[in-house]
């Protein structure tokens, strides 16, 4: 019920109590006294509620936090297991108008991402946090591949698709800047998803 459902305990005690008693003589539970309950316990719902803190979320971003579906979607969950998390705290932080807080999220996102797409290249970006050198060294690593080999077009849209999450931070290091705007954060969560997605198809 409802009121176990938002934990209120005083409303739950009454509402239980108007159950024995109508379980014991419902004949004697006239109208007056159901009103008189009923009324009782709505001012207690109403107590109870008072003492809590609600948040609103806007409706376009609801989706991020109610997450019906995995925010990058369900091959990336399968594939990148250790990016759950951060990715779905980053779509909560969106929807709660946290964005510096996503991004920070999104930065550990990335760092996964990046090293798996170094790693599948042979190359080592384990401990390189400039956007640039990272795709200076992805993209020679690719031009030395053979152009006929199935997965060296793949490779090459992932690159791309890396490149733009690079312009959406707006920043050639990758250590995320002091604050971001919702429109900032949420332009590397879109860049961030088509990259890993586009990952998730060449690992």
């Amino acid at each position: 019920m409802l009121v176990q459902k938002l934990s209120l305990p005083m409303a739950q005690k009454h509402l239980d109590r108007m159950q024995s008693e109508f379980e014991e003589n419902s004949a004697a539970f006239s109208n007056d006294a159901l009103k008189r309950n009923l009324y009782e316990l709505t001012t207690r719902i109403v107590d109870e509620l008072e003492q809590r803190l609600f948040l609103s979320v806007p409706l376009e971003q609801a989706p991020f936090y109610l997450q019906v579906k995995p925010p990058f979607g369900e091959d990336v969950t399968k594939r990148f297991p250790k990016m759950t998390e951060d990715i779905s705290e980053a779509a909560k932080c969106l929807s709660l108008d946290r964005p510096t807080a996503s991004v920070f999220h999104l930065m550990r996102v990335m760092e996964l991402a990046v090293q798996q797409f170094g790693s599948e290249l042979n190359i080592t970006l384990v401990t390189e946090k400039n956007w640039q050198v990272i795709l200076d060294q992805v993209n020679a690593a690719i031009r030395k591949l053979d152009a006929r080999d199935a997965k060296t077009k793949p490779y090459a849209q992932a690159a791309s698709h890396l490149y733009n999450v690079k312009v959406a931070w707006r920043n050639e290091v990758m250590h995320p800047k002091q604050t971001y705007t919702f429109d900032e954060a949420k332009a590397i969560f879109d860049s961030a998803k088509t990259f890993i997605n586009e990952l998730a198809t060449i690992l």
